[in-house]
């Protein structure tokens, strides 16, 4: 349903109005119009609509739904119909919504950044408020919210909106979306932006109704998508028939995914109180130790990276049944050899019971330099093979009992987690990874598990694992192969 700007004229000249209040009002209610005249792109030049976004950004449909690749365009839409709605929708009230902070955030301080920075925006502009949600009042009466669903879609409930818009929506939860529901006017728009991970959730089941508007933007519309571009997504996703292609870059749903941890489980584990450490570090920082740790029974996990992926360092300290997250070490451009020493000055101040890593190639390499110092280190470091085969206690009729390593270790957070004796702090980074992480089933009904943002939930699995072993009497063969040879 785009906007008819003959019908508009013919009809606001009926009513009387001048030519020039005609004009006035077009130029708010085209919206492509409305940007080049009132909002400037990155580079400081009127924004220009691209030949593919004009016909979503001058739709007037109440119902409308994206299913792009990345990176074509769909938050500087979703800017321009905030912008647009605050000068011509008075006395209205509009909702971004995401399931995750990592997603409302950067949106919301860039939707701050344009009504303050923006004349014609900014003298309409009355209150502007961050916390506990973002909260922009206009002097026209328009409002604007941004909030995240937070657990079982909470921070939605007693909202009444004339206009929803939901990024990054094919990670909100079911119970998420029911609260989104009610909290629509009857009358109101509802207008959702996703990448698809193959799930069939709601976010699926709106892409096949008949009455959305559908769009599908694929990545190669962007005009700064080259040939070259392609060529490495194509070989970091594992060609372009992997889910990873097929999802981010065609914006297609393609084989059917299955998400690997509930999200409403892990929400109901994070605790705002927990007085934990999130430290970042790059090549040329330095690293302290958090000072005065109490003592206790602690596990380190450890995936590691260095020159694409970063690296991830996990603390989690015993309080009776629990498990809680006490500290998190991101590592971004750090060599092997830092990566050694911060693991070693970790345990000088933890004394970690056990301490788990990834022996992918990058995490192998420190795992053999720990165990060449002494007797100590090897027996401390486990290193885990992620395709490995671990053997259980047999079955109760006495045969063998082996499963795969990776799906062994997530099944240990998974109960964790349905028992609530895993406890994390407040971490959108560890949100955003546990809300998007996905698995398939392979032809044979193998589990093969999505790779991409998952380093966190990675190093938790090495954690976890350590612990496990530690604690479990019969200690299962964990597949440890690891020969000692210094870099």
């Amino acid at each position: 349903m785009r906007f008819n700007q003959r019908r508009a004229r013919n009809l606001l000249a009926k009513r009387g109005m001048t030519p020039e209040g005609i004009a006035l009002w077009l130029a708010v209610h085209n919206r492509a119009q409305f940007a080049n005249a009132y909002l400037a792109n990155s580079k400081g030049n009127p924004w220009q609509a691209r030949d593919y976004q004009v016909e979503s950004l001058e739709s007037y449909a109440p119902r409308k739904v994206h299913c792009d690749g990345r990176d074509v365009g769909k938050t500087a839409e979703l800017e321009i119909i905030a912008a647009w709605a605050s000068v011509a929708w008075p006395n209205k009230e509009m909702l971004v919504a995401t399931q995750c902070e990592n997603h409302l955030f950067p949106v919301m301080h860039r939707l701050a950044r344009k009504f303050e920075s923006t004349p014609h925006l900014a003298q309409n502009l009355a209150e502007i408020k961050r916390s506990p949600s973002w909260y922009f009042r206009f002097a026209n009466g328009f409002v604007l919210w941004g909030r995240i669903a937070g657990p079982r879609g909470v921070n939605f409930q007693g909202m009444h909106v004339d206009f929803q818009i939901v990024d990054e929506a094919q990670e909100m939860t079911e119970t998420a979306w029911a609260e989104l529901f009610q909290a629509l006017n009857g009358d109101g728009w509802r207008w959702v932006y996703g990448v698809p991970n193959g799930l069939r959730n709601t976010y699926y089941r709106m892409t096949q109704m008949q009455d959305f508007e559908q769009y599908n933007w694929p990545s190669n519309l962007n005009p700064e998508f080259s040939p070259e571009k392609d060529a490495e997504l194509t070989r970091l996703y594992g060609g372009k028939n992997a889910p990873g292609y097929i999802h981010r870059v065609l914006g297609q749903h393609g084989a059917p995914a299955h998400a690997v941890f509930q999200l409403d489980d892990y929400l109901a584990c994070v605790s705002d109180g927990l007085d934990a450490h999130e430290i970042a570090l790059k090549e040329q920082d330095d690293f302290a130790v958090p000072a005065a740790v109490p003592k206790a029974d602690y596990y380190l996990g450890c995936d590691l990276g260095y020159a694409r992926d970063p690296s991830e360092f996990v603390v989690y300290r015993v309080e009776g049944p629990n498990l809680v997250n006490v500290l998190r070490v991101h590592l971004e451009g750090v060599n092997y050899a830092k990566q050694q020493d911060v693991i070693t000055r970790l345990d000088a101040a933890y004394e970690f019971r056990l301490i788990g890593i990834d022996c992918g190639n990058n995490g192998r390499a420190v795992a053999h330099n720990l165990m060449a110092q002494n007797d100590e280190w090897c027996e401390k470091v486990k290193a885990f093979e992620f395709g490995a085969t671990i053997e259980l206690e047999p079955l109760p009729d006495g045969s063998p009992h082996r499963r795969k390593m990776k799906r062994f270790m997530t099944e240990l957070i998974e109960r964790r987690m349905a028992e609530h004796t895993i406890l994390f702090p407040h971490s959108p980074d560890r949100e955003a990874q546990y809300a998007s992480h996905t698995y398939s089933v392979g032809q044979s009904g193998q589990i093969v598990y999505d790779k991409g943002n998952d380093h966190i939930i990675d190093a938790d699995r090495c954690a976890l694992m350590a612990h496990y072993l530690d604690t479990t009497e019969d200690t299962p063969s964990h597949a440890l192969a690891v020969r000692v040879e210094p870099f």
